[in-house]
C-alpha cells in the first residue's frame, strides 16, 4: 500500500509561573536632607559637535534624595542631558541645572562657534571683464573656494566710482562712459581679485555710418527653450546648447564657449558640453563682440546606461533534468551598460528561479525563461524542454504477466483527490518518464486510484508513475515521486 504522509502539528503548550519574594525584608530609607544651593561648572565657549560633561556642586555635602534636572533656553543651539550639554549649532543658550520640585537652581550661557575656522584660499570670477550700457546694472558672480570656508563674505570696492560704482551685493552700476575696476577682497582680506568694467552708451556701439549694431544680451537655449534651471549630464554624456543674441541684427553675432571647470566639464566652439567627472560647473556664453554673456549651471552625475539589448543563455553543456541546477548568464549591449541587473521570471510549472538567475528543474516540461532589464524595457527569451532523471523516481514494486487490458488500482491510507489524481499519475514504456507515454484513464473512489488504458498496455515493459504532488482531499501531499513496473504479456501467453 502507498501512503500519504500526513504532517501532525502538535501544539506544545509552555506554563510559566512567575511570582515574588517570600519572606524579604522591607528597607527604611533613612531621612533625607535636602539642597539648599546649586553650583554648575562648565566652559562658556563650545565647537558645533562638541559634548561637555557638566560638573554639578550641591551644598550641603551631605544632601541626598533630590534629582536634578538639566534644561536649555535653546535645543536648537544647545540640547541639554542628564550631566551633559551638546552643542548642535552657532550660537548662545542658557543651560540651567535645577534641583527639581524647588526653585534651587544655577545657570550659565554658553556660546557656540564653528568648528574649525577654514581660511577662504581663491575667489574664482566668473569674468574677470564686464561691460555695461550707461545707467544699467550687472551683478558679479563669483565662488569661494574652498566651499566650507568659514567666512564666505566679500567687500566690493570700485576703484573710480566716477565712472561705476557696486553694492555690498556685488551689483555694479554704469554712470558714465569711461572705464573702471573692481576689487573683490576676502573678509580677511588675504585673497584678492579684480574685475574690469567698460561703461558706454548703447548709441556708441554703432559706428558712424551706422552699420555696425553691438550686441545687447545673451541668451543659452537647450532646444526651443532658454535654459533657467540647473542642467544634470552624465558623465561622459555630451549636450548641445544654442545661443540667441539680441538684437538679431547686431553686426558680430560671434560666441565664445568657456567652462569654468575643464576637470568637470569641457564645451567646444559649437556649445557642445561634455561631462567629464561628477561635479557642479558653470558653462559660459561669450559674446566676441563687447563681452555680454549668459551663465548655465551643469551639474555632472554618475554615468547610467541602460541595455539596448538583452540576451540570456545557460552553459554549453547544460542538463534540463529534475533536480538539476543552471546557471543563466545575461550579456548586455553597448558594452558600456552600467545597469545590468535583471528581473527573472520563469512559467511553465516545470521548474523554479530565484534572483541570479538560477533555475532549479523540477518536472518534465515545457518551460520558459524570461530575463528583464532593470527598467523593464528589455527582454530576453529562452524556452527549452525538461525530462526527469533516471532518479526522479523511486521504484515501489513490480509485476509481471500482466494482461494488455487489466486495470491498475492504487490504494492509499487517503481519499485521494480526483483532478490531483489525473494531473500526477501518467504511465509508460519509458522507466525514466520521459517519453513513449500511454494514453490512460483515471477514476477515484474514495482512497483507490482506478488506472486504465484506453486501448491496451504495450507487450513488453511498463511503468505506471506517480509525481510528488498527489494529494488527498485534504490537500497532503505524497512528498515523493514513485514508479510501479508491470511486464504486460502478449495475447499469444493469454490463458485459455
Amino acid at each position: 500500500m502507498v501512503k500519504i504522509i500526513k504532517l501532525v502539528a502538535i501544539p506544545v503548550i509552555c506554563l510559566m509561573l512567575c511570582g515574588s519574594p517570600v519572606g524579604a525584608e522591607e528597607s527604611i530609607p533613612a531621612e533625607s536632607v535636602l539642597p539648599e544651593s546649586i553650583k554648575i561648572s562648565v566652559s562658556d565657549t563650545m565647537l558645533v559637535g562638541e559634548t561637555q560633561k557638566i560638573k554639578v556642586s550641591v551644598l550641603p555635602t551631605i544632601a541626598s534624595g533630590y534629582e536634578l534636572e538639566y534644561l536649555s533656553s535653546d535645543e536648537t543651539v544647545l540640547r541639554a542631558a542628564i550631566g551633559s550639554v551638546i552643542a548642535s549649532a552657532e550660537g548662545k543658550a542658557d543651560i540651567t541645572v535645577r534641583v527639581k520640585g524647588t526653585d534651587i537652581f544655577n545657570t550659565i550661557t554658553i556660546s557656540v562657534v564653528k568648528t574649525k575656522d577654514i581660511a577662504v584660499t581663491d575667489i574664482e570670477l566668473y569674468d574677470d571683464e564686464i561691460y555695461i550700457e550707461l545707467y544699467d546694472e550687472k551683478k558679479i558672480f563669483y565662488d569661494i573656494l574652498p566651499d566650507n570656508a568659514a567666512n564666505k563674505h566679500v567687500k566690493f570696492t570700485s576703484m573710480n566710482t566716477s565712472v561705476a560704482t557696486v553694492t555690498d551685493a556685488g551689483v555694479v552700476y554704469g554712470k558714465r562712459n569711461g572705464n573702471a575696476k573692481i576689487k573683490v577682497e576676502s573678509a580677511d582680506g588675504n585673497v584678492v581679485k579684480y574685475i574690469y568694467v567698460t561703461v558706454s552708451n548703447y548709441e556708441d556701439y554703432y559706428n558712424s555710418d551706422e552699420s555696425d549694431i553691438a550686441v545687447r544680451s545673451v541668451s543659452i537655449y537647450d532646444g526651443e527653450y532658454e535654459v533657467k534651471k540647473q542642467i544634470e549630464l552624465m558623465r561622459t554624456q555630451t549636450k548641445q546648447f544654442t545661443v540667441q543674441i539680441y538684437p538679431e541684427s547686431a553686426t558680430d553675432k560671434q560666441i565664445r564657449w568657456k567652462s569654468q571647470d575643464e576637470s568637470i566639464a569641457e564645451v567646444d566652439e559649437n556649445g557642445v558640453v561634455k561631462g567629464v567627472s561628477e561635479g557642479t560647473v558653470k558653462i559660459f556664453a561669450i559674446a566676441r563682440d563687447n563681452g555680454r554673456q549668459d551663465i548655465i549651471t551643469i551639474k555632472v552625475i554618475p554615468y547610467v546606461r541602460y541595455p539596448d539589448n538583452i540576451i540570456i543563455t545557460p552553459p554549453e553543456n547544460a542538463v534540463f533534468e529534475t533536480g538539476q541546477t543552471i546557471k543563466f548568464t545575461p550579456s548586455f549591449k553597448p558594452e558600456d551598460t552600467t545597469e545590468r541587473n535583471v528581473h527573472w521570471v520563469v512559467s511553465g510549472g516545470c521548474a523554479t528561479i530565484d534572483s541570479n538567475g538560477n533555475v532549479t528543474v523540477t518536472d518534465r516540461g515545457t518551460f520558459t525563461v524570461k530575463a528583464y532589464s532593470s527598467d523593464w524595457k528589455q527582454s530576453s527569451v529562452y524556452e527549452f524542454q525538461s525530462g526527469y532523471s533516471k532518479d526522479h523516481f523511486v521504484s515501489i514494486g513490480s509485476a509481471y504477466n500482466v494482461r494488455q487490458n487489466r486495470a491498475i488500482i492504487l490504494s492509499f491510507d487517503s481519499n485521494v483527490n480526483i483532478n490531483s489524481a489525473k494531473n500526477n499519475i501518467f504511465a509508460g514504456t519509458d522507466e525514466n518518464g520521459n517519453e513513449n507515454l500511454a494514453e490512460i484513464n483515471i477514476e477515484v473512489a474514495g482512497n483507490k486510484v482506478i488506472v486504465m488504458p484506453v486501448t491496451a498496455w504495450k507487450v513488453g515493459e511498463n511503468y505506471l508513475f506517480v509525481k510528488e504532488n498527489l494529494c488527498d482531499i485534504y490537500g497532503n501531499r505524497l512528498g515523493k515521486s514513485i514508479k510501479y513496473f508491470m511486464k504486460v504479456r502478449g495475447v499469444d501467453n493469454e490463458e485459455a
